[in-house]
């Protein structure tokens, strides 16, 4: 854990082994033939599927993860549709279908976990350049990409040369199309979007789908 004040943490769904490994393996399969900023391992950066990762006071850590806690025991197993290979600028990701579950969850911790912000908001986000429904995001909840804007994807890598994403994406392969998840977890962040410690895992509720 850091020793500053505020923290980058992101409440993820949490990848199964089968497929937490085939995103591994893809990004291990770009990272020896194309420099990137960082290679999945499951060591030292972690797969997985972001729901909401602003940052917070240090202080509001155990808040963080007692809330988290509370609403896996009352939120179900969840099935992911995979929709495909695709890039974001430089970026190479498994985008997935947003299901009404899906939603369901993330828009509850967003609202849960959006108070213990306290109303921070990271410096990149004051200074890069956002479109008008980004920034009213940023403002209300101090990261971009929540709700009507929630877009869920596993990412694989991201590459260090931008102009050279659609064609490596264009030559890959994604043998999973769909999966079932069954816990969430909290991870601090670290550069590029990447989860490099794993904080605090949960189970969500055994209800049926």
């Amino acid at each position: 854990m850091n020793d500053n004040k505020f923290l980058r943490l992101n409440t993820v769904f949490q990848l199964p082994k089968n497929v937490a490994k085939a995103a591994i393996s893809l990004s291990q399969q770009i990272g020896k033939i194309q420099d990137t900023f960082f290679t999945l391992d499951g060591l030292q950066f972690y797969p997985h599927i972001t729901i909401y990762s602003p940052e917070y006071p240090v202080d509001n850590l155990d808040d963080i993860i007692s809330s988290v806690g509370e609403l896996a025991k009352s939120s179900k197993h969840l099935v992911f549709d995979a929709k495909g290979i695709t890039t974001h600028q430089d970026f190479i990701t498994i985008s997935l279908e947003a299901s009404p579950d899906v939603q369901k969850i993330h828009a509850e911790i967003v609202n849960k976990l959006n108070p213990l912000r306290a109303g921070q908001i990271r410096e990149k986000y004051q200074q890069a350049t956002y479109s008008p429904e980004q920034q009213e995001n940023i403002k209300k909840y101090g990261y971009p990409n929540v709700l009507e804007l929630y877009h869920p994807h596993i990412t694989i890598t991201r590459l260090k040369d931008e102009g050279v994403a659609t064609k490596i994406a264009g030559g890959l392969e994604w043998v999973i199309p769909g999966f079932t998840v069954n816990k969430i977890a909290v991870y601090e962040m670290g550069k590029y979007g990447t989860c490099v410690a794993l904080i605090k895992e949960f189970n969500l509720s055994n209800q049926s789908l």
